[in-house]
């Protein structure tokens, strides 16, 4: 793609090929889709693809930036809402809140973007040429979600059971589950229920510093 300023006109045309692309993939699979349906469901030609997309493995790599890019403004609208002053028992739910807030943030709302984060790992196993700019193009948010959490828990004083790695990897698959639950209609996945899982969990693996001492943690 060119590397020129893009014109209004012509990024309007990119953001409709990209929200087609992630309801066809959704829909059929990211090997499976073809760039003709693309085109159709965002009512341009294949001329108007190939003028922006090299391949779709390229448009791939833009839905990937684009979702990364309103990821990472939503976790830090989440982070900037993490109250500065240390943490008591009377302020814990709040806390808990703001990290469920970062975890729903870092996922993102859209179900067919919960199906087609999916898919496009899929599409990585399947090409491996396609999962090193998967991962550069996520690195960002991941980075960022992970400095947020320490650095939280870290004013806090307070204690992760586990490491900061293995805490949000275990935060983002409950709620990719409940999430892919919740698109399938399953009773159990319900917003509330859904948030109430999440902050048992997190309590389960934090420990504030009055507990620390009292368990003997260090």
């Amino acid at each position: 793609m060119s590397s020129e300023v893009v014109s209004r006109r012509r990024q309007q045309t990119l953001d409709r090929l990209v929200a087609a692309a992630i309801d066809v993939f959704a829909e059929r699979g990211v090997e499976a889709a073809s760039v003709e349906e693309i085109c159709e469901r965002a009512g341009f030609t294949r001329g108007a693809f190939y003028s922006n997309f090299d391949s779709k493995e390229e448009l791939c790599l833009a839905i990937v930036r684009q979702q990364s890019a309103l990821m990472l403004e939503s976790t830090r609208q989440a982070l900037a809402a993490i109250p500065e002053a240390t943490v008591d028992d009377g302020s814990l739910d709040e806390i808990v809140a703001k990290v469920v807030a970062l975890v729903d943030a870092e996922i993102g709302h859209e179900h067919n973007w919960v199906v087609v984060r999916d898919e496009l790992r899929l599409y990585a196993y399947r090409n491996r040429s396609f999962w090193p700019p998967l991962q550069a193009a996520t690195n960002e948010v991941s980075e960022l979600f992970r400095e947020a959490i320490q650095e939280a828990f870290d004013r806090q004083q307070a204690q992760l059971l586990i490491p900061v790695e293995q805490f949000i990897v275990t935060l983002d698959a409950y709620r990719e589950r409940l999430r892919l639950e919740e698109i399938l209609g399953s009773d159990r996945a319900d917003h509330a229920s859904w948030r109430a899982g999440m902050e048992k969990l997190i309590r389960a693996l934090v420990v504030l510093p009055e507990r620390a001492t009292e368990g003997g943690t260090h």
